[in-house]
């Protein structure tokens, strides 16, 4: 019990440095696992029995909240291995049919863990930048549970108890959509001893160690930034418009003033902000996409320049389609308004863009943007 009670002080104290982040994104794993749990000694004063369980499978769901490199997760799951053979050197007086490797009727293991995690998350090792190492740890509390672990000649056991868990993993994580990810590792899972009762009613201890090798399929949900317009019937990411916002990277054409036979038009640039994870555009956006369309309609043959941009949170390759998506989005806008698509020129830099420089891993607004240039 003092051992559970260390392990939830320890994740009260973790959940709460980790929640002065500013924002972060929402999202959900489901893991299979190649269980290898191997020899299990049981043993007290008298009993020294080892189990030998063959190789199993595990599930896990997880429940996560990325804060750039570092992410924090609840995490339940469930081991499956069925026992091989019991190596008995000592039977305690349960008979179990001589001493030695001896076969078995019967007999599972099944191991239930409830887990907080904390991952961090390396930069890119990839030329393409889409696959991202880690590395994490976890503690919880598990429910060891011996089934039936019986010989032809007499029960061992059959009991489970709440004890401790810990886990530590390593692994790569892949994007494969722009909302879905892959992941493959190792992770190491193991209990303190757990109270068993042998068949007798005598007190022994045994663990549960576990080498498991895991894929993974995770779903990012994308913020929770949206609270905001909940009551609407259709969800509407919020986007900020700024008139004169921080300039770009690079040179951006200066509006000058057309001939006195000509009209003055205003050639930007123009400045459409997107929510966090979002290409979506809200009545704010569209007004500025319609000032930009109709200063370019006072000029009989004005080029447009779109350019997509992220910041720099999440994978490089998801900000990358991200950009393109916002110049897209943007493109489409602007033909709605009565543009020419022939007339327009679509580019994205997805995070190399910046037009406030950040550290890799932070949320930027001013970054989460398309450009529209009048030429």
């Amino acid at each position: 019990m003092k051992r559970i009670l260390f392990t939830s002080v320890c994740f009260v104290t973790l959940v709460g440095n980790m929640a002065q982040a500013a924002d972060g994104q929402w999202y959900a794993t489901i893991d299979y696992a190649y269980g290898i749990l191997g020899q299990e000694k049981a043993k007290d004063s008298i009993l020294d029995i080892k189990s030998n369980f063959k190789d199993g499978y595990a599930i896990d769901g997880i429940v996560g909240y990325d804060f750039g490199q570092w992410r924090l997760e609840g995490e339940i799951g469930k081991h499956f291995n069925n026992l091989e053979s019991l190596n008995v050197v000592n039977d305690g007086g349960l008979d179990l049919g001589g001493l030695g490797q001896i076969a078995v009727s019967s007999g599972n293991a099944r191991l239930t863990h409830y887990m907080m995690n904390l991952t961090y998350d390396f930069d890119s090792i990839s030329n393409d930048r889409v696959i991202e190492p880690f590395v994490g740890g976890g503690l919880g509390v598990a429910d060891v549970k011996f089934n039936n672990l019986a010989t032809a000649s007499n029960m061992f056991t059959n009991d489970a108890d709440m004890t401790m868990a810990y886990q530590a993993f390593a692994g790569l994580r892949m994007a494969v959509t722009d909302a879905v990810e892959m992941s493959l590792k190792y992770r190491f899972l193991g209990t303190a001893k757990a109270n068993l009762i042998d068949h007798n009613g005598a007190t022994f201890k045994n663990g549960y160690d576990s080498h498991d090798i895991v894929v993974g399929l995770t779903y990012r949900f994308g913020g929770n930034e949206k609270k905001t317009v909940a009551e609407m019937p259709q969800p509407v990411a919020v986007a900020a418009v700024v008139e004169k916002p921080e300039p770009v990277s690079r040179p951006e054409p200066v509006s000058r003033i057309e001939p006195a036979a000509g009209p003055i038009i205003d050639k930007g640039p123009y400045i459409v902000y997107f929510d966090l994870n979002s290409s979506r555009l809200n009545m704010e956006a569209e007004n500025v996409i319609q000032k930009a369309a109709s200063e370019a309609k006072k000029g009989k043959s004005v080029q447009i320049m779109v350019s997509g941009h992220a910041d720099r949170s999440g994978l490089d390759h998801y900000n990358d389609v991200l950009a393109q998506k916002r110049a897209e989005v943007v493109k489409n806008a602007l033909v709605n308004q009565g543009m020419d698509s022939i007339d327009i020129t679509q580019d994205s830099f997805g995070e190399q863009k910046n037009a406030v420089e950040t550290a890799d891993g932070v949320k930027e607004k001013m970054n989460r943007r398309t450009v529209i240039v009048l030429q």
